[in-house]
């Protein structure tokens, strides 16, 4: 889990990192149109679902510490 929020932290704060994930996400969608039009139609709702779902999650803001629990 970590390595995927080192990489999240990359892909969000750091600019080359940001070109690279635009990079690939276009690299990844003109490769998909190109295969079948039910490939770039499945893509494209994957991806509004995760934007509303990322929206919705920092819009309830950050999870409750649950560290006190553990002393």
């Amino acid at each position: 889990m970590t390595s995927i929020r080192m990489l999240w932290q990359f892909v969000t704060e750091d600019d080359l990192g940001r070109w690279l994930a635009i990079v690939s996400a276009l690299v990844a969608w003109f490769a998909l149109t190109w295969l079948s039009l039910g490939a770039t139609i499945v893509l494209a709702g994957l991806v509004g679902a995760i934007a509303l779902r990322r929206r919705a999650w920092l819009a309830a803001g950050p999870p409750d510490d649950d560290l006190d629990d553990l002393f």
